[in-house]
């Protein structure tokens, strides 16, 4: 769990980097977060550590891959927004939660697809937003580990 400022100066640099150039993300001081800002969690909670959870590791174990973070790949992303989007000047608390580990074949090999969930409360302890991720431990052309 860490703690995520959101602050408008990073609202107004996230969203220079992104091209939304909507003037309200950009001039506001109460700036509203564009919808895909709450990826910079990356720079406050250590979401890598969820591939070391002894969940994660026992379910990659039980369909034979072993997780190993250069053959991670990133698959797809999910924002859910609870209530009213956040705003510059508030904070808010993340959490992150394993969802299921499944064996997934391809030609070349099996992947085990990783899902989990960062969530994103606010001071009142209400939820205000969640990212659902799915990334993928890739095994070596033939299927071993």
């Amino acid at each position: 769990m860490a703690v995520m400022p959101i602050e408008r100066g990073k609202i107004r640099e996230y969203a220079a980097a992104t091209s939304a150039s909507r003037a309200e993300y950009l001039d506001d001081p109460f700036a509203p977060i564009p919808p895909t800002f709450l990826a910079t969690v990356v720079f406050w909670d250590d979401l890598p550590r969820v591939f070391d959870l002894p969940e994660t590791r026992a379910g990659c174990a039980a369909i034979g891959v072993v997780p190993d973070v250069r053959r991670l790949l990133s698959l797809d992303q999910e924002y859910v927004f609870h209530g009213e989007i956040l705003h510059a000047g508030e904070t808010v608390d993340t959490g992150l939660r394993l969802d299921s580990v499944d064996l997934k074949e391809r030609r070349s090999g099996s992947m085990a697809l990783v899902r989990f969930t960062v969530t994103f409360t606010d001071s009142a302890g209400e939820l205000r937003a969640e990212c659902h991720y799915t990334s993928a431990f890739l095994t070596s052309v033939g299927g071993s580990a």
